[in-house]
C-alpha cells in the first residue's frame, strides 16, 4: 500500500498534483453547470452557451476546452448520486468571492431561456446553499444575472 502511494508522488510531483487537483475543480464546477442545464428536463442552446462562457469567467477556459470540460462535466453528473463530492471540492478550493461568481453563473444558465423554471430555482438555491453562500448574496447575484 505504501509503495503505491510512494510511486503515486514519484510519478505525479507538486506541480502534476497541482494540475490534476486544478482538473478536478473544473470538473467539479462543470458537473454543476451542467446539472444546471439540465434539471429543467430541456437543454436549450443559450443555457449550454451560458455555461461554456461561465468556465471560460471563472477558469479561463478557451472555447474548446470549455466543451471538453462541459463533455466531462455530463459523464461525472451521470454517476452522481449526491452533490456532496463537487461541492466539497468547490468549497475547499474557491474563495467566498468565487463561490458568489459560480453562483451567479447558475442564475444566468437558469434566466438564459428567458424564463425560469420552479426546479431551476430550487437548484440553484439549494447549491449557493451548500456552498455557503449567504442568501443575501445568492439573491444579488440573481439580480445580477437577470439584469
Amino acid at each position: 500500500m505504501f509503495k503505491a502511494l510512494k510511486k503515486l508522488f514519484e510519478d505525479y510531483g507538486p506541480e502534476n498534483l497541482s494540475h490534476l487537483e486544478n482538473r478536478h475543480l473544473e470538473i467539479a464546477v462543470a458537473c454543476l453547470l451542467h446539472e444546471s442545464k439540465r434539471v429543467d428536463l430541456g437543454e436549450d442552446v443559450k443555457e449550454h452557451v451560458a455555461a461554456r462562457e461561465a468556465l471560460g469567467d471563472l477558469f479561463g477556459s478557451a472555447e474548446a476546452d470549455a466543451e471538453l470540460l462541459l463533455e466531462q462535466g455530463r459523464n461525472k453528473a451521470q454517476k452522481l448520486t449526491s452533490y456532496y463530492g463537487p461541492v466539497n471540492i468547490i468549497k475547499r478550493d474557491f474563495s467566498l468571492a468565487r463561490r458568489v461568481r459560480l453562483v451567479e453563473h447558475l442564475w444566468r444558465i437558469a434566466y438564459a431561456d428567458a424564463k425560469l423554471e420552479p426546479d431551476e430555482d430550487h437548484y440553484v438555491r439549494k447549491i449557493a446553499h451548500l456552498l455557503y453562500v449567504p442568501n443575501t448574496e445568492s439573491m444579488l447575484a440573481r439580480s445580477r444575472a437577470r439584469a
